[in-house]
């Protein structure tokens, strides 16, 4: 048999291996080129050259303009009631917007936008009524309500509450009840209403070596990722004796990717265009603004924004990774009387949000003021000035740009909030902050001395 003839027989065998050498190739090339993941037990500590933080200073008129912008967003957007919606003149509103809607208040007092009366008046409305929501079977409120009717609503079949929704909401509800304790009644009247137990849903020890249990996330929670996680349990872990170990331990393990050879938690979510990951950062922007950083959330923070640093330099915008999401609203119109639900035709929105959360990445307005608050330097401060097209007269801050470069002209809640929150901290630091208070005291007292008071 000639070596022709044996080629031509082994033919079809040599076409298998040929073809699975070429595919084996494929897949090691398509490993090298994605971003390494490492699990680790682990702490994150402060890397060398972590920048010192800013110091506290008076707003420019340009800021304290801005800051008015922001606020404005509330007084428009104010129901009967006494709470706001989550977005511009669309009645609903959630547990994380109104925690946001808190936070504005306490910043727009703090930065002298509105009166000690209208401060008072807006919290115990704000108190009252949250007390009068209609609570789910368990005993604690729904995720989302309507505005109006106070109804709750639903996103999914399941509609069981957020925790992390929750955790944001406690955050202003600690302040009032460390720096404005003639608020500590309404919010003792109000937590007791609620029954928060049933939030943390606690799995199982992970193993006979560490017999701690962990936070099992609910299946509708719609911010997952280890930074809310992080940013949450701060003030979940104050439900009850046993929740602090829960929610302060990693779901699996922390696990990490580098991305331009820096490490960052990964989060779990892809962009739609390939293979670049998409950060998650929202979360540790409002860490270091309402709570101050700590060591970790602090080096995690920095390390996403060194990435975000680089990233913007490169000529090919494709490649840049957003770093914030829109959010979603639920059927509030299904709700009112002789409306119909929400339907979306085919040609809307082929691949849901809540399926890809890309998809509605944004390079947000929130992100770049609390950057700029946060780590004070040319890029942030380009960030910012970038964003001020974004302002619209009369109305607020609208939420940012798209993943393609559009505007996304929304109007809401949470993105006033994190800049009246940023304007606040460049003038006096995080928001929960007991060594704070003397501060505060003597400056009330200064102002007073030399006839100028808080508006």
């Amino acid at each position: 048999m000639s070596i022709r003839h044996g080629i031509r027989s082994a033919r079809s065998y040599l076409t298998i291996l040929i073809g699975f050498m070429v595919g084996f190739a494929i897949v090691l090339w398509v490993e090298q080129q994605m971003p390494k993941r490492v699990e680790t037990a682990e702490g994150i500590v402060l890397s060398k050259d972590f920048p010192a933080l800013p110091a506290t200073r008076a707003l420019t008129l340009d800021e304290a303009l801005w800051a008015r912008v922001a606020w404005q967003y509330f007084v428009n957007n104010t129901q009967p009631n006494g709470l706001v919606n989550a977005e511009a003149s669309q009645p609903w509103f959630s547990l994380w917007s109104t925690g946001s809607y808190l936070l504005a208040s306490i910043s727009a007092y703090q930065l002298h936008i509105i009166s000690r009366s209208e401060f008072d008046d807006r919290i115990l409305s704000a108190l009252e009524t949250l007390g009068t929501l209609p609570l789910l079977e368990n005993g604690h409120p729904a995720t989302y309500y309507h505005a109006e009717t106070l109804t709750p609503l639903t996103r999914s079949s399941d509609n069981s509450g957020s925790a992390i929704d929750m955790g944001r909401l406690m955050i202003p509800l600690q302040i009032l009840l460390w720096r404005y304790p003639e608020h500590a009644l309404a919010v003792q009247q109000l937590l007791s209403k609620w029954h928060l137990d049933d939030l943390i849903a606690a799995s199982g020890p992970q193993n006979t070596n560490l017999p701690v249990t962990r936070w099992v996330m609910r299946a509708d929670e719609s911010r997952s990722s280890y930074g809310y996680r992080l940013y949450a349990s701060s003030m979940l872990r104050t439900i009850n004796t046993a929740s602090g170990l829960a929610v302060t331990q990693p779901p699996d393990g922390l696990k990490m990717i580098e991305i331009d050879s820096i490490m960052v938690p990964d989060e779990g979510l892809r962009t739609p265009w390939g293979k670049q990951p998409s950060l998650v950062t929202l979360p540790y922007v409002l860490t270091g603004l309402e709570q101050g950083f700590d060591a970790r959330s602090g080096e995690i923070a920095w390390r996403i924004m060194q990435i975000l640093q680089k990233r913007s330099q490169y000529e090919d915008q494709s490649v840049t990774i957003n770093t914030d999401y829109a959010e979603q609203a639920p059927d509030y119109t299904a709700s009112q009387p002789d409306s119909q639900p929400l339907t979306r035709t085919a040609t809307e929105n082929a691949v849901e949000p809540d399926t890809n959360p890309a998809a509605r990445a944004l390079l947000s307005t929130r992100g770049a003021f609390g950057w700029y608050a946060l780590f004070r330097n040319n890029w942030s401060n380009a960030m910012r000035q970038h964003m001020l097209p974004m302002l619209e007269p009369g109305q607020g801050w609208k939420s940012g740009y798209n993943i393609d470069g559009s505007v996304n002209p929304k109007i809401e809640a949470d993105t006033n909030a994190v800049i009246l929150e940023s304007l606040n901290y460049i003038t006096s630091g995080q928001l929960l902050c007991l060594g704070c208070l003397s501060r505060a005291s003597a400056a009330d007292t200064d102002n007073a001395q030399e006839g100028v008071t808080p508006e």
